[in-house]
């Protein structure tokens, strides 16, 4: 009887796990049109276009209780009515997989993607004249363990390679591990300790940089209200720069500087917004690290069930983390748009764009103008469990 009663558990368990699966298979659609004034972010011998993209994806997942599994692919084709040097076909491909445990949850994420330099300009070199291809491969464990009620240790880590299709850039290599102690004050308040350390290698033609960057932040998330929040960290960068050039001599520079991040949100059954202010380190595509300060703001508006307005604006300053003398560029983007979602799939989006690019090394403060057109077609697919 008691052979029964075990294996009669044992098949309910297993019929229990394979209802418990969930499949499901979507994807997304949405083809804009954009007409920009000033396409290459020129002071002077502007010239305008009109710009067509369209990102088809499709994603498939599946899940259980204990264990996800999604993987998106896609691709990204860019065209040019009049600059057709700048027309791209970018795929990319995510992975993502995940394993839970009563206390722990292991990740694996892989991906490629292919995408244009001029795409991140303004973060990266500010060159929105130079069209090439970026290809990145990427890999990124991750661990989180939650040690008491109150208390969650979280650890990641992450290897990319990232190839240039022209030699106007450098190619790179980027290692990083990082970790995080959070707890639990009240139901409200939660805070921490944050720590990494990164390795970016780049490759280009006139020298080699070989940057260590180590990062110790204080981690905090306070809900106010229940339309209040708060959250961010402070710590501070350290940065270790070795650039060796085409005759083997070295330079050798360290610098240490404060890191910030910090988010305000509010957002009621009508209004949502948010405002942020943040300075960072990250490396660029030309071999050097940039150091960023950033201010940024949003805000919408539900004006009737089915139409939606929102602005978006930043500000921001871009230099070298290693030359502190270094020349500095500042970026302004402010971006209003309204939505009109006039079935629960579909969105149609009309925006305009307005870029300003000062750049004190070369003297120059270039504006872009541009209106785009956006259908935003999001399919259910095919969704099962069993």
């Amino acid at each position: 009887m008691s052979k029964k009663i075990v294996i009669a558990a044992l098949s309910s368990a297993a019929l229990f796990n394979v209802q418990a699966a969930e499949w499901s298979l979507t994807g997304g659609l949405n083809p804009s049109l954009t007409y920009d004034d000033n396409i290459f972010m020129r002071e002077s011998n502007t010239q305008g276009d009109y710009h067509t993209t369209m990102t088809p994806t499709l994603k498939m997942a599946y899940e259980t209780d204990r264990s996800e599994v999604s993987l998106s692919t896609g691709y990204v084709m860019d065209r040019y009515h009049t600059s057709s040097h700048l027309d791209n076909d970018d795929p990319f491909f995510k992975l993502n997989t995940a394993y839970k445990t009563q206390r722990s949850t292991w990740g694996l994420g892989l991906e490629f993607s292919e995408r244009s330099s001029r795409s991140d300009a303004a973060d990266d070199t500010g060159d929105f004249e130079t069209n090439s291809t970026s290809t990145t491969k990427s890999i990124s464990p991750s661990f989180s363990y939650q040690l008491t009620e109150r208390d969650a240790l979280s650890l990641s880590a992450s290897y990319s390679e990232k190839t240039y299709s022209t030699t106007d850039f450098s190619d790179s290599k980027n290692r990083s591990v990082s970790s995080h102690w959070q707890h639990q004050f009240t139901e409200r308040f939660n805070g921490g300790i944050s720590l990494s350390a990164s390795n970016n290698k780049s490759i280009g033609l006139l020298e080699l940089t070989d940057d260590d960057t180590y990062n110790l932040s204080l981690t905090s998330n306070y809900n106010i209200s229940e339309i209040w929040g708060i959250n961010g960290s402070v710590g501070v960068n350290q940065l270790n720069s070795q650039q060796t050039n085409l005759f083997g001599a070295t330079d050798k520079t360290k610098s240490t500087a404060p890191s910030l991040s910090i988010n305000v949100s509010y957002k009621t059954d009508v209004d949502q917004a948010n405002l942020s202010i943040s300075r960072s380190t990250s490396p660029s595509s030309t071999g050097d690290v940039n150091e960023q300060d950033k201010i940024s703001m949003g805000w919408s508006r539900s004006l009737s069930e089915t139409l939606t307005a929102s602005i978006q604006g930043s500000y921001q300053t871009t230099n070298s983390a290693v030359d502190s003398g270094s020349d500095e560029r500042e970026n302004t983007d402010i971006s209003p748009s309204i939505n009109w979602q006039y079935s629960p799939d579909s969105t149609l989006s009309l925006s305009y764009n307005y870029r300003q690019q000062k750049e004190s090394a070369l003297n120059t403060n270039a504006r872009s103008n541009a209106i785009m057109l956006t259908f935003n077609y999001d399919w259910n697919g095919i969704n099962a469990s069993r």
